[in-house]
């Protein structure tokens, strides 16, 4: 099987490189095509199969990714309109943009499946959500799952949820960040170095994700243990809740969310 992104930013990158990391394909499995001739000869130089036009990535790939940004989407739909076949399964991986747009591209009966990756797919932890839609074979979904659990979990979900799950699994890498940067800073304001901060705020994060997977508690109870009874933590949640910490971050979710519904009409 061969694998085709059209487009070479940072999605892109996270999914081919964590692709090939994975173990389970190797570069010579892997077509790229991108506009930028400094994308092009970085992904030449690292021993991947680079194309002269999306076209010939189309014809050189079984599943074909679509990396690129919203407005670029029209002009890529419109250059393999022609060369788009039933061998080639198209993944796309542009936020916002439903099925039903791009098949009125390229064709009704072409096969797209939609995604939505983060960034940690390129360490194999990422977690995407996908849907579909006829004519995609079950055999072309679980081949396309199969590939994206090569690089993290998946969940099938309807297309109508498919805006929403950006702000929960794709966007929100960037919420947790800016959670850790705020926590390293707060550390240094108080007389800490800063790498000793960052340290422990990694190792804190990384392991607070680790401890809820494996406790079988919920969050509740995991954040209602912590709080001793007129201790440390429950000083600082009561503030965080004081200044609406959590209904400030599903207030974002949102705007988040209402973004992506407007992408598509934008184009």
């Amino acid at each position: 099987m061969t694998i085709g992104f059209i487009g070479a930013g940072h999605m892109a990158s996270a999914l081919i490189y964590g692709i090939v990391s994975s173990g389970e394909y190797r570069k010579r499995d892997i077509y790229i095509y991108d506009i930028n001739e400094e994308a092009r000869q970085h992904y030449i130089s690292n021993g991947f199969n680079v194309v002269g036009s999306e076209a010939e990535l189309v014809l050189a790939s079984n599943i074909v990714f679509l990396c690129v940004r919203q407005p670029a989407l029209p002009g890529v739909l419109n250059a393999v309109r022609g060369v788009v076949t039933s061998k080639n399964v198209i993944v796309s991986v542009v936020a916002g943009i439903s099925i039903g747009f791009i098949k009125a591209v390229l064709g009704q009966e072409c096969k797209v499946i939609r995604s939505m990756p983060n960034m940690a797919s390129s360490i194999c932890k990422g977690a995407t959500a996908i849907s579909y839609d006829m004519p995609i074979t079950y055999a072309e979904l679980n081949r396309v799952k199969d590939l994206f659990e090569t690089i993290g979990v998946v969940e099938i979900l309807p297309e109508e949820q498919m805006n929403e799950v950006i702000s929960v699994s794709s966007s929100s890498p960037a919420y947790v960040y800016m959670l850790m940067r705020a926590m390293i800073e707060g550390g240094v304001q108080q007389g800490m170095d800063r790498e000793t901060a960052e340290r422990l705020v990694y190792e804190t994060v990384s392991g607070s994700v680790e401890y809820a997977k494996a406790s079988g508690k919920s969050l509740d109870d995991i954040i209602s243990a912590i709080c001793s009874p007129n201790g440390t933590t429950i000083r600082a949640v009561d503030y965080l809740e004081k200044k609406g910490f959590e209904q400030a971050v599903k207030d974002a979710m949102l705007v988040c969310t209402k973004r992506a519904y407007m992408l598509e009409k934008e184009i």
